[in-house]
């Protein structure tokens, strides 16, 4: 098979995939451009507010704590329908961003930012389930990654967006307000998007623990573990990026983002489209342990060189390997639990994720000093290394289809 046909789906989608594709093309820009927003101005927010490395350490854990409160959208979401607390996710997250491009303080920006990350949260667990309950079996790694690629593209319109942050001392204000368009799709989605066509309120109340337990703790708890891991890895990596190419090694900050966005769009595309396809050709298993390895290389590649070639091929592996796992673990999860559960699960495996990030950067905040930031992100993504053994108990779910209401064919299991 050619590179070029296998960055195509198995099979032409039909009209309602390709419908439910474009609508969530509009959240995915959301997520990747909105949600990124704060990633883009850190650097400029630091030197405004004047936060040392340990400040912003403390910013990012207090953002990510908060954000564990978007549970209650998918709980919310499995109860009543997917359709309301998703818009609402997709309503609050540019609105708070809105209130953060006129902070006052440390203290008003972090609050403001919370509440953008639980819209954000809320919308990764909630867009990917429906999107998964919406497609079929044999594209649904397809569609993923092809969701993932507009929210990537979002976050690559962010990064070319950032030298007008420059300018001037609030110039990041501006870049804000920017990020927050999404909130103009809001109208079309709540005119045209439907409840997801799997959905069956469920007889009895389901408990939010329900998962933590019994047969479904089997296939949720190494789950949890690797999105835990990868998390603790790939936040800090992500976040802290632009602060080591301009604070630690003194780039420019148009230097900076266009570097990141011209290295990081060849992994990004491969990543996604690719991963997804892989997923959907070979299964979810092997396609997540070989992006780890890659992305993990390419992570430590980006943090213990200070320049040249092998800094930037370390951009593009980190992306390659980061965004060809994001669509083999998300048709994973959805797959591998019930319809009345699923939402509830996808949630507190992002949790658990979160977690993860939180733990990445409380870590970092006590050894960041002595470490600094490439050695406390390097031994980080050691941790990741190590974690894949939790894909070993896990089944694979290539070609699993997914029944109305149903059960998962691993409920027994």
């Amino acid at each position: 098979m050619s590179s070029r046909g296998f960055l195509r789906p198995s099979r032409p989608l039909q009209r309602a995939e390709i419908t439910a594709l474009a609508l969530f093309s509009i959240i995915a820009l959301a997520q990747g451009w909105t949600g990124a927003a704060l990633t883009h101005v850190l650097p400029f927010v630091q030197d405004d507010y004047r936060l040392s490395d340990a400040a912003v350490f403390d910013l990012m854990t207090v953002i990510r704590v908060t954000s564990l409160f978007a549970l209650a959208f998918s709980w919310w979401g499995d109860r009543r329908g997917r359709r309301l607390p998703l818009l609402i996710a997709f309503a609050l997250l540019p609105v708070a961003t809105l209130l953060s491009a006129v902070s006052v303080g440390a203290a008003w920006l972090t609050a403001a930012q919370a509440a953008a990350r639980v819209g954000t949260i809320a919308l990764s667990g909630l867009a990917l389930v429906v999107l998964g309950e919406e497609v079929g079996t044999d594209v649904r790694g397809y569609a993923v990654g092809a969701y993932a690629l507009v929210g990537a593209m979002g976050t690559g319109l962010g990064l070319l967006l950032r030298p007008l942050g420059a300018g001037s001392g609030d110039g990041w204000r501006l870049l804000f307000v920017l990020s927050a368009i999404p909130l103009l799709g809001l109208p079309l989605l709540a005119r045209r998007l439907k409840e997801s066509r799997l959905f069956v309120a469920p007889p009895a109340r389901v408990s939010v623990t329900a998962v933590l337990r019994s047969a479904h703790a089997r296939r949720f708890w190494p789950l949890a573990a690797l999105a835990f891991a990868v998390s603790a890895f790939t936040t800090p990596a992500a976040n802290l990026a632009l602060i080591r190419l301009e604070q630690d090694l003194g780039w420019g900050a148009g230097g900076a983002s266009l570097v990141v966005a011209a290295t990081s769009a060849p992994g990004v595309i491969l990543g996604v489209l690719g991963g997804g396809r892989l997923a959907d050709a070979i299964g979810r298993r092997p396609t997540e342990a070989l992006a780890l390895t890659v992305g993990v290389g390419g992570g430590f590649a980006f943090y213990l060189v200070d320049g040249g070639w092998p800094m930037v091929v370390g951009i593009l592996l980190s992306n390659l390997g980061a965004f060809a796992f994001a669509p083999a673990f998300a048709a994973h999860r959805v797959e591998l639990f019930p319809t009345a559960l699923r939402a509830t699960a996808v949630a507190w495996i992002v949790n658990a994720s979160i977690i993860g990030g939180i733990f990445g950067f409380a870590a970092g905040r006590f050894v960041v000093e002595a470490w600094g930031i490439s050695g406390t992100v390097t031994a980080l993504g050691v941790l990741v290394l190590a974690a894949m053994v939790f894909i070993i108990p896990l089944p694979e779910t290539r070609g699993v289809t997914l029944e109305v209401g149903g059960d998962s064919p691993f409920a027994g299991a």
